[in-house]
C-alpha cells in the first residue's frame, strides 16, 4: 500500500515489511520529466527554472504546470527545443497545484460539469450512476467522458454501460469537488442518495455507508443517521469493529444536528448501546469510552423514563467494573440486573443475568454457586437456540450467554475437581463459538480454552489454542484477547522448556492488558508468571510476582486463585533455603484451608502434594500419606492428568 507521510500504521513493524520512502523529485528527475512531457524537446532555461522552483519536486504539480505552460501559447516550437515568444511574466501561471488543476478543468468548459458530478460520486464511479444523474443525452455524455480520459484526468475500466471511471489523482477529484458551490454540492449529494435508494437498492443494502455519506453531505441528517446505523450493524456482524465504531459515531454526530425531541433521545439511546459492543471488542470492557457510552445511555434511560431498557446498559457497566477488578461494585450490579431480568421474565435477559452472577461468583472463589448459575444460563440459552427472533445477544450484548457460561462453568468444574467434565464444557463452548462465526466469541473461547489446558498441564494443547486465539485477535484488532492469549501461550512455552520466550510472552500479555485497564484475572496471570519464574529459578522475580498477586487479592477480592498463590509462596520459600520449612508449611496449610473453603479440589490436591513432599523430607511419611490419600481418593475422573498421576506416584513412594 502507499500512504502520505502523516499516516501512522496501526500495526508493529515486521521483518517481512519493507518501508520505501518516496521523496520529492530532485532537479535531474524534474528535468527528465519535463523533457518527456515536451515530447523530447528542451524548454528555455528560464521556464525550466520556474518549474523547478515552483513545483518543489511534487510529480503531479510538475506535470500540471508543464502542461499549462505548453498550452499557454508563449512557447515557439522548433526542431529540438522550445523558445520563448514573449516574456514569461505575460502568462498567468497557476500559483498552486489546486489552481493548476482548476485551470485544466476550465480549459475544458464543456466537460467541467461532468467532472464535478463524478467528483461528488467519489474517486471511483460507475458510468450507470453518472448517466442517471447527468442531464444530457447519452452520446454527448460518452463523448465528454472520452475527453476527460484523453486529457488524462480520468482512467477508464471497461466499456459503457458497464464502465467504471477513476480520477487519476485524488487532488484532481478534490479540485473538481471544491469548485462546486455549496448549495449545488448539497443538491448533487441528495440526488445521488435518492438515486441509490430508488434505483440501486442492492448497492444501498450492501453499502449503506455510501448513502449515509451522501445524505450527510446533503444536510439530510435524519436519513444519514439511519444509514450510518445500518452500516454499523453490518460491520458488527462482520466483526469489522473499527469500522462499526466509526459508523455509529457518525450516526451520533448526524443526530446532533436534529431537533431535540424525545424521538431523537430514543434514537441516541439505541445508538449508544450499539456503539458499546464494538468499543468493547477493540478496547476492552474497562475502557473509559465504554464506561462513558454506557453512562450516557443510562442518563438517557432515566431522562426518558425507560426503565425497561436499563438491562443491557447496567449489564454493560457490570462488565466494565468486573474487568477493572471492582468486585463489590460488580456483585451489586449483578444482583440488580438479575432482579430486573426476573421481574421482566424475558428469557434472553434471564440467561444473561445468570451468566453475570455466575461469572461474579467465580471470581469470588464461590465455584459451586458459580456453576449452578452458569448451568441455569446454559439451560435458558439452549431453549432459545434456533428461535428466529429476539436473538440480539451478539449485537446488543456482544456475546452469547450460553457460550460464555460454558467457559466459566468449565473453569469452575476444573477447580471443583472435575477435569474431564471441564474439557467437555470447553469443547461445547468452542463448537458454539465456531457456529456463531463471531470473531470476539471465537477469540474469547480459544483464550479461555488455552488457560484451562494450562490448568490441566496439557501445555501442547494450550499452545495450540493460544496461537489460534492470538491469530483471530490480531486479525480483528481485539487487544483484550490478544493479551489473554499471550499470557496463556507464554506459560505453555515456559512449561515446555522455552523459559525466556515464555516469560517474554507472559509479560507482554500482562502489559497489554494493563494498557487496556484490564485487571480481572490479574492475580491468576501473576501466579502463572511466578510459577514460570520458579521453573526458571528466577527467585526474586517470582517473589515480586507473588507479592503483586497477593496485594491484588487483598484489594479487589479476586480470590479464585488465592490457594495456588499461597502454595507457590511455600514452594518459593523452600527453593530459597532449607531453613524456611516452617514458614513454607504454614503457606501450604493456608493453601489447604482456602481450597477446602472454596471446595477447590484441584487446588487442594496441589497443596496436599506440596505439604506431603515436605513432610516426606522431614520423615513424617505416615502423616504425609494420611493427608494425601483421601484427597487423591476423592477424584473419580481425570486420572490421566499430570496432577493426578503425580499424586498417584507420590502415594506409591509413601506406601
Amino acid at each position: 500500500l502507499t500512504f502520505r507521510p502523516e499516516f501512522l500504521p496501526g500495526w508493529p513493524t515486521r521483518s517481512h515489511m519493507t518501508p520505501i520512502t518516496l521523496t520529492r523529485l530532485e532537479r535531474p528527475q524534474i528535468e527528465m520529466m519535463v523533457t518527456h512531457l515536451a515530447g523530447g524537446r528542451t524548454l528555455p532555461a528560464e521556464v525550466l527554472e520556474h518549474i523547478v522552483a515552483k513545483t518543489d519536486g511534487v510529480p503531479l504539480y510538475i506535470e500540471e504546470l508543464t502542461k499549462a505552460i505548453l498550452e499557454s501559447g508563449i512557447l515557439a516550437e522548433e526542431a529540438k527545443r522550445f523558445t520563448l515568444s514573449g516574456p514569461l511574466s505575460a502568462v498567468t501561471i497557476p500559483a498552486t497545484l489546486q489552481e493548476s488543476l482548476m485551470a485544466r478543468l476550465d480549459r475544458l468548459p464543456t466537460v467541467r460539469e461532468v467532472a464535478q458530478l463524478g467528483a461528488v460520486l467519489g474517486r471511483e464511479f460507475a458510468y450507470e450512476m453518472l448517466r442517471a444523474m447527468a442531464a444530457m443525452e447519452e452520446p454527448a455524455l460518452r463523448d465528454i467522458l472520452r475527453q476527460l480520459v484523453d486529457a488524462e484526468l480520468l482512467y477508464q475500466r471497461g466499456r459503457p454501460p458497464r464502465a467504471k471511471y477513476i480520477f487519476k489523482h485524488a487532488l484532481i477529484q478534490d479540485a473538481a469537488y471544491q469548485s462546486l458551490l455549496r448549495q449545488t454540492r448539497r443538491h448533487y449529494h441528495r440526488q445521488v442518495a435518492e438515486l441509490l435508494e430508488e434505483r440501486f437498492a442492492v448497492s444501498a443494502g450492501s453499502q449503506p455507508e455510501v448513502l449515509a455519506h451522501h445524505f450527510s453531505e446533503a444536510g439530510l441528517h435524519g436519513k444519514a443517521a439511519e444509514y450510518w446505523r445500518k452500516a454499523g450493524e453490518i460491520a458488527v456482524r462482520r466483526s469489522a469493529n473499527v469500522e462499526a465504531i466509526a459508523h455509529f459515531s457518525n450516526a451520533l454526530e448526524a443526530l446532533k444536528a436534529q431537533p431535540e425531541v424525545p424521538q431523537r433521545a430514543e434514537t441516541e439511546l439505541s445508538l449508544q448501546v450499539a456503539l458499546a459492543v464494538p468499543l468493547i471488542a477493540t478496547k476492552g470492557y474497562s475502557d473509559v469510552g465504554v464506561e462513558r457510552t454506557y453512562g450516557r445511555a443510562q442518563a438517557l434511560c432515566e431522562q426518558l423514563g425507560k426503565s425497561d431498557e436499563l438491562f443491557p446498559i447496567l449489564r454493560g457497566l457490570w462488565n466494565c467494573y468486573l474487568t477493572r477488578g471492582e468486585l463489590q461494585r460488580t456483585q451489586d450490579l449483578a444482583v440488580r440486573i438479575s432482579t430486573l431480568a426476573e421481574a421482566r421474565k424475558e428469557p434472553l435477559q434471564r440467561a444473561l443475568a445468570h451468566r453475570a452472577l455466575g461469572s461474579t461468583l467465580f471470581f469470588l472463589g464461590r465455584f459451586a454457586e458459580a456453576l449452578a448459575q452458569a448451568d441455569q444460563a446454559i439451560a435458558i440459552d439452549d431453549a432459545l437456540e434456533g428461535s428466529n427472533g429476539g436473538r440480539t445477544d451478539l449485537f446488543v450484548y456482544g456475546e452469547r450467554s450460553g457460550m460464555v457460561s460454558r467457559l466459566f462453568s468449565g473453569w469452575a468444574l476444573w477447580f471443583l475437581g472435575y477435569p474431564d467434565r471441564a474439557v467437555e464444557r470447553f469443547d461445547a463452548a468452542l463448537a458454539l463459538a465456531e457456529r456463531l462465526t463471531h470473531a470476539h466469541s471465537q477469540a474469547f473461547a480459544l483464550s479461555f480454552a488455552a488457560s484451562m489446558r494450562n490448568n490441566r498441564r496439557d501445555f501442547a494443547a494450550a499452545l495450540e489454542y493460544a496461537d489460534a486465539a492470538g491469530s483471530i485477535a490480531g486479525k480483528h484488532n481485539l487487544p483484550l484477547w490478544l493479551g489473554e492469549s499471550s499470557v496463556a501461550k507464554g506459560f505453555a512455552q515456559a512449561s515446555l522448556g522455552s523459559y525466556a520466550e515464555g516469560i517474554g510472552q507472559i509479560r507482554s500479555g500482562i502489559a497489554g492488558l494493563h494498557r487496556l485497564g484490564d485487571w480481572h484475572h490479574r492475580s491468576h496471570w501473576l501466579g502463572l508468571l511466578a510459577a514460570a519464574h520458579l521453573e526458571g529459578r528466577a527467585y526474586p522475580e517470582a517473589a515480586t510476582a507473588l507479592d503483586d498477586a497477593a496485594a491484588l487479592v487483598g484489594k479487589s477480592g479476586e480470590c479464585y486463585y488465592e490457594a495456588e498463590i499461597h502454595r507457590l509462596r511455600g514452594e518459593l520459600l523452600l527453593a530459597l533455603s532449607v531453613d524456611n520449612q516452617g514458614e513454607a508449611e504454614n503457606r501450604f496449610q493456608q493453601a489447604l484451608m482456602v481450597s477446602r473453603k472454596q471446595q477447590a479440589r484441584s487446588l487442594e490436591l496441589r497443596a496436599a502434594m506440596s505439604l506431603a513432599r515436605l513432610w516426606q523430607r522431614q520423615g513424617k511419611v505416615a502423616e504425609a500419606r494420611s493427608l494425601l490419600a483421601p484427597v487423591y481418593g476423592w477424584f473419580t475422573e481425570g486420572l490421566d492428568t499430570a496432577d493426578l498421576k503425580e499424586a498417584e506416584a507420590l502415594l506409591e513412594e509413601l506406601s
